[in-house]
């Protein structure tokens, strides 16, 4: 099925639907709502089979790879879409690659219909030690924990890097979520108290770290692509703003100095998407490929959040305010940002591996 799927129509399909189910005014009323996700839109998205776009076909999904994948992501990000993708989208990866049988028979199908929810840890971030088959700790700052139906936490076992895969209903295991200026996800922090860890809950990890690196391009590729959905968005969105808006008896859009910065976020925009492409082109595992999706992360996610935060002044007072969108997508950009590798720790990554070459 994957050799018959036209990307190009994908867009479209993801476009219409979310233009349709999410469109602006859900959007700032989602805002100021202080829900942990869209329900509805989550099951929309899963009856469309969206969840299942990574899924090897054997499990009932599409078998569609990581281009499939950034496009979904950048689709969501342009209207600030309030759903758990990211977790899902890394934990298929996780499962398709590293995992037993077993657990892919258990997980995968879950995975592609919605009903499981996974919240992946961030790479970077903390592990647990399992002692005794249970583990005890505390991981902070996991992306959609307050909304997720599972956990993918980093753990050791016996010196042995692995993931668990825990029930968020598992016995002596809590998440306290935390607010956060973007309104459109949740993080949380979640607390282990002895909580039992069976053979079927732990995904070690292979020897070659094939898997680990996989994980860091995806989830690279993956946060610049909803940046640059964003950024693409909030530009449109200011643009129109900017051909209504008078003052002076003029429409803004025909001064000078606006048409310049606009043309200069459209330029920065254009290269991104082009970078973006090329870094998804490139074989995950290879030095190479990782390097380039770190560096695009870095490079897209600061763009984005620059061009964002002009747009904002380009619409002036308004811009501001929480009636109109500019904000929520500045927001998201700015967490994009900070997700599973900060600017600084991308580029120390990025250093070290051109090192080791």
């Amino acid at each position: 099925m994957s050799d018959t799927i036209d990307l190009d129509l994908l867009d479209e399909s993801f476009s219409e639907l979310l233009a349709t189910e999410w469109p602006r005014e859900r959007s700032v009323a989602y805002a100021q709502s202080g829900g942990s996700m869209a329900v509805d839109l989550w099951q929309q998205i899963s009856e469309l089979g969206w969840t299942a776009l990574t899924v090897p076909e054997s499990f009932g999904g599409l078998g569609l790879g990581i281009d499939a994948a950034s496009r979904l992501h950048r689709a969501l990000g342009a209207v600030a879409a309030p759903v758990p993708m990211l977790g899902t989208t890394l934990t298929i990866l996780l499962v398709a690659h590293a995992a037993s049988d077993r657990q892919r028979a258990a997980w995968l199908p879950m995975l592609a219909s919605g009903s499981m929810r996974p919240a992946f840890a961030q790479p970077s971030g903390g592990w647990l030690e399992i002692d005794d088959e249970s583990v005890s700790g505390v991981i902070a700052d996991i992306l959609d924990a307050p909304c997720a139906t599972h956990l993918v936490l980093n753990g050791r076992r016996r010196d042995k890097a692995c993931w668990i895969v825990l029930p968020i209903s598992a016995s002596g295991l809590s998440v306290e979520a935390h607010p956060l200026n973007d309104t459109s996800r949740t993080l949380g922090t979640v607390t282990l108290s002895h909580v039992s860890i069976v053979e079927d809950a732990i995904v070690l990890q292979p020897e070659d770290r094939q898997v680990a690196d996989l994980l860091v391009h995806s989830s690279c590729i993956l946060l610049a692509s909803d940046s640059l959905g964003i950024g693409e968005a909030v530009l449109a969105l200011t643009i129109e703003y900017l051909k209504i808006r008078e003052q002076f008896g003029k429409v803004i859009g025909s001064f000078q100095a606006l048409k310049h910065r606009v043309a200069d976020h459209k330029t920065a925009l254009v290269g991104a998407r082009e970078l973006l492409a090329y870094a998804s082109s490139l074989d995950p595992v290879d030095p190479a490929g990782l390097v380039h999706a770190i560096s695009a992360k870095a490079h897209i996610t600061r763009v984005v959040a620059e061009v964002a935060r002009d747009c904002i002044q380009l619409h002036g007072g308004v811009g501001f305010t929480a009636e109109f969108q500019p904000h929520v997508f500045l927001k998201r950009a700015k967490l994009n940002e900070a997700l599973y590798l900060t600017r600084n720790e991308a580029l120390d990554r990025v250093a070290d591996l051109l090192e080791a070459a």
